[in-house]
């Protein structure tokens, strides 16, 4: 009986680590990659390994630092810190090393130092700049749109250029189109944090909009998210089902907004959104 009650216990936790450790989002953000270089008929094998060593380099050095707001936003990862800490720079060091041997592998040395230089200013997306007492996520407003942005310039411009194929008008089409599910993303955790950042200060859209109107605009951006969608299928870009499990993946974290869910699990809803495109192009 006391095998039997540890097992799930151990299960547990196990699955809980792959989650905070991020895991799941350097997954999640690799496949939108891979899906968007698809659609643009990009060889996305050269910048898979990047994509997925970065997230977790940055995400996992950034949550080093207990950010003050934790506590009342993410009580899960704020009681994990400990424990995760020391997998934590086990992870920033192995991806640190990912990233530079990959760059090597494939040529691109040249790479290195704009890496670097980017990697070091994203630390200080939740620890105060030194001698500043400054965070990125204080920029007002700018919070929500800031990662998206940087994420979605990884995912699709940059493999473009690098590709050769230039920036032609598809590529922008497909770069809105990650951003948008990106962005829904980011103010679905904005709008879970409404307590914590009003409580620290941090000026986010959900705090200025609040929580109904926040929802309106997750809604609107739903909808403009699946008129893409078609768009895409009807430029023979994306298949058919995309848009129908973007509309459907859409509506069910919309609609748990409105439940009363442990913020771990809205975190999860809102990261499984960004794998429902590889799930859609899967089956084109």
């Amino acid at each position: 009986m006391l095998r039997e009650s540890r097992r799930p216990n151990w299960l547990k936790s196990i699955l809980i680590s792959i989650y905070l450790l991020e895991l799941v989002g350097a997954s999640a953000i690799t496949a939108l990659g891979c899906v968007a270089c698809a659609i643009l008929q990009i060889d996305w094998s050269r910048s898979a390994p990047l994509w997925f060593a970065g997230y977790l380099f940055v995400y996992n050095a950034d949550r080093l630092y207990l950010d003050p707001a934790d506590r009342l936003n993410t009580p899960l990862r704020a009681s994990w810190g400990a424990r995760l800490r020391c997998w934590r720079v086990v992870l920033v060091s192995l991806s640190a090393g990912i990233q530079v041997a990959w760059l090597l592998v494939t040529g691109r040395f040249w790479l290195l130092f704009p890496l670097t230089v980017a990697f070091g200013i994203l630390c200080f997306y939740s620890r105060p700049i030194p001698g500043a007492g400054f965070r990125l996520k204080d920029l007002p407003y700018l919070k929500s749109l800031l990662a998206p942005a940087v994420i979605a310039v990884g995912l699709v411009p940059w493999p473009a250029l690098e590709s050769g194929n230039g920036l032609q008008q598809k590529v922008w089409l497909v770069f809105l189109w990650i951003f948008l599910i990106l962005t829904i993303n980011a103010l679905v955790f904005d709008y879970r944090d409404i307590a914590g950042d009003r409580f620290t200060g941090t000026k986010t859209i959900p705090v200025l909009l609040g929580h109904r109107r926040t929802r309106g605009l997750l809604m609107v951006l739903a909808c403009a998210l699946v008129v893409m969608s078609i768009a895409l299928c009807c430029l023979r870009l994306a298949g058919p089902l995309t848009p129908v499990v973007l509309a459907l993946g859409a509506a069910v974290l919309l609609r748990s907004l409105r439940w009363r869910i442990h913020p771990a699990l809205l975190s999860l809803f809102a990261d499984i959104l960004l794998f429902l495109p590889a799930i859609g192009e899967l089956f084109k």
